[in-house]
């Protein structure tokens, strides 16, 4: 018996300019500010502006290159197209990495957000409960679970816009530019505040899994994908000028609510604005939660029809029209992540497997725009080929290795993990070669 590995065509651009902000708005909210631990305020925002431009150089040859290989397999499928199925595999190791440790980080963040609101919920609780949820939700149909992605985004970002009215009038410039006596050099503190200036944007890439799910795909995906990036760099930029305009580093630093800390500095602790942003707030990380989940499951669907993961993972439900066994597998994975409890290291590996992500995209794009491969099959084309990809590979490259070395411990458990998935992913593919031989004799 045959099943349907299909899926259904349902988004439109407005769909994907929320998947793209709604994916990675939760970095909005929490963990940009431990970048200012050893950082001072006018290094993180510079650091910033750099990672955004960065994004924006790699968002439009990655459209491009969604265009040249519309499959949800994402880099998995772009670095196969452009170096051969075996480098493909390692793309889809990397790429599984990232958007299966991020949703956990995301679901501890949400846990810890209801504990301080109801403390009596444990926060690792909350998180398993929120898998079950969007587990299920992600299966009801690509309708509804792009629907729900749009409002929770919508809401989230009218939540930074309410934000933004509320603390720009009162920020102080001389705040930023008064940076505090660190002990670390520029070239420390620029280190330093990498990762977290990347966390403002990590995760955008995951659009690329939905494109098979995209109505009119040539055009709904430039529009969607540019317009979220340029959104989310407005966004990042005017958050730090927001919060370190009005408030010092040093409180800035101390947990996850570092926005209602500045609205409350403005106004007070028990205000509308405050209590807005503590119980509104949440919905930016139910964004990223339910977007990158979404991500995880379309990323483990086609490295399953390609044979590299078990066929059971590709089925897709007759009625429901989605991937149903890789959104459960996703959410165990996370459930049994979130058990840890270690949010850091989740973030770290999550992280270091996107740097990879975006290297090899940049080289597949490259190596397919000077193969011409699909030239005809496409109408949009990144600007400044090849200058423009070239400098964002060189970027990533050294992003890949500052990462690498900033944490041995968590760099060396990611690598395992990467070999052992590829391992995996070789054994699955012989093991389905051998039955189509033996099917055939």
């Amino acid at each position: 018996m045959t099943h349907n590995v299909h899926l259904k065509k349902t988004l439109t651009a407005v769909h994907i300019w929320a998947m793209g902000v709604g994916l990675v708005i939760s970095g909005d909210y929490f963990g940009w500010n431990y970048g200012l631990i050893n950082s001072s305020a006018l290094i993180m925002l510079g650091v910033v502006a750099f990672v955004g431009l960065f994004y924006l150089s790699f968002i439009f040859c990655y459209t491009e290159l969604v265009a040249m290989v519309p499959n949800s397999g994402g880099p998995f499928s772009f670095v196969s197209a452009a170096f051969g199925h075996k480098i493909g595999v390692l793309a889809g190791a990397v790429t599984l990495i990232e958007f299966l440790f991020a949703p956990p980080a995301i679901g501890l963040a949400i846990g810890s957000f209801v504990h301080y609101v109801i403390p009596a919920f444990n926060e690792v609780y909350v998180t398993v409960a929120f898998f079950v949820l969007f587990g299920i939700l992600n299966c009801t149909g690509v309708a509804f679970a792009a629907t729900l992605e749009l409002i929770v985004t919508v809401v989230a970002s009218v939540v930074l816009l309410i934000f933004f009215g509320a603390t720009l009038p009162q920020i102080n410039l001389a705040n930023i530019m008064s940076s505090p006596q660190l002990d670390a050099s520029i070239f420390s503190q620029i280190y330093s505040a990498l990762p977290f200036a990347i966390w403002f944007f990590l995760g955008i890439e995951g659009v690329a899994m939905c494109v098979e799910e995209v109505k009119n795909p040539e055009k709904a995906i430039p529009r969607g994908l540019i317009t979220a990036i340029i959104t989310l760099i407005v966004f990042a930029l005017t958050v730090i000028i927001c919060a370190t305009g009005i408030l010092p580093s040093s409180i800035l630093i101390n947990g996850n609510d570092a926005l209602p800390k500045v609205l409350a500095a403005v106004s007070s602790s028990d205000s509308w604005l405050t209590l807005m942003m503590i119980y509104f707030g949440v919905f930016g990380l139910i964004a990223s939660f339910h977007g990158i989940i979404f991500g995880a499951s379309r990323q483990v669907f086609a490295l399953s029809r390609a044979r590299l993961l078990p066929k059971k993972l590709s089925y897709v439900a007759p009625k429901l029209l989605t991937p149903v066994n890789s959104i459960a597998l996703c959410c165990v994975i996370g459930i049994v992540c979130a058990l840890s409890n270690q949010t850091a290291i989740l973030v770290s590996i999550s992280g270091l497997g996107a740097v990879f992500v975006y290297a090899l995209s940049l080289a597949a794009f490259i190596k397919l725009k000077f193969a011409h491969k699909g030239a005809q099959e496409h109408s949009f084309k990144a600007p400044f080929f090849p200058i423009l990809p070239i400098i964002a590979l060189i970027i990533a490259v050294i992003i890949c290795g500052l990462m690498l070395l900033a944490d041995s411990t968590t760099s060396l458990i990611f690598l395992v993990m990467v070999v052992l998935i590829c391992i995996f992913a070789v054994i699955m593919h012989h093991i389905h070669k051998a039955q189509i031989d033996e099917d055939l004799h």
